[in-house]
């Protein structure tokens, strides 16, 4: 699974990060070493990957969004990246309308919430 924010002002320029979670549970960046930021623990790594098996991508992304691009403004977009059945499962949080209570993201959220600030609304 990956996780990419996208967008806002960095100093070099815009704002970018791709965050991965391995099969084994490790995260990490995909920039230059020291990139790791830890382990999903297998309880959570094993909802994660029941999660993204059993999601039902195609109603997931039948949920338009409909604001403002925080990339409008400063903010960022978070895209998720998912090895799902059928193969790579892609959702933009610009383009699809994210309810982070589903089981899907709910447990992207308790796997990876403490590695990567998704900002879930609460």
């Amino acid at each position: 699974m990956a996780i990419q924010t996208r967008g806002g002002l960095c100093a070099p320029g815009a704002c970018e990060s791709t965050v991965l979670v391995e099969r084994d549970g490790l995260v990490h960046l995909t920039a230059k070493p020291p990139n790791e930021l830890g382990v999903v623990p297998a309880e959570q790594l094993a909802e994660l990957e029941h999660q993204i098996a059993v999601a039902d991508y195609d109603e997931i992304r039948s949920h338009p969004f409909t604001g403002f691009c925080p990339t409008a403004f400063d903010g960022q977009e978070i895209v998720f990246e998912f090895a799902g059945p059928a193969g790579p499962e892609r959702i933009e949080s610009c383009q699809v309308e994210i309810d982070y209570a589903s089981p899907l993201f709910s447990a992207v959220v308790a796997a990876v919430g403490t590695f990567v600030a998704i900002p879930t609304g609460e």
